[in-house]
C-alpha cells in the first residue's frame, strides 16, 4: 500500500479561468483531492506523490507562483503525521 501525503502550497488564483487551469494541472498529476482557501491563498492537496517538488514544478510551469508550506504523511488511521 502506497503512502498518501497532504501537501500545502501558498499561491494566488486570480479568476475562474486560472482556477480551471489549476484543476487541469492537478488532474494531470493524478491528484484526486484538493482544496483552495481564497482568504489564505492556500492550496492543500492529497497525493501519493512523495516528491512535492514535481507538483510544485508543474504548477510553476503553468504560471503559478507556489511557495511550499508543508508536507504531511497520512498514516493508516487517517491522522496526519509531520514528515
Amino acid at each position: 500500500m502506497s503512502k498518501t501525503y497532504k501537501i500545502s502550497f501558498r499561491t494566488r488564483i486570480k479568476n475562474n479561468k486560472s482556477f480551471q487551469k489549476l484543476h487541469d494541472c492537478l488532474k494531470q498529476l493524478n491528484v484526486k483531492h484538493w482544496a483552495y482557501d481564497f482568504q489564505e491563498y492556500l492550496l492543500t492537496l492529497t497525493s501519493e506523490l512523495s516528491d512535492f517538488s514535481l507538483i510544485q514544478a508543474t504548477l510553476r510551469s503553468a504560471g503559478y507562483v507556489c511557495h511550499f508550506i508543508k508536507l504531511e504523511n497520512l498514516d493508516e488511521t487517517g491522522n496526519f503525521s509531520l514528515t
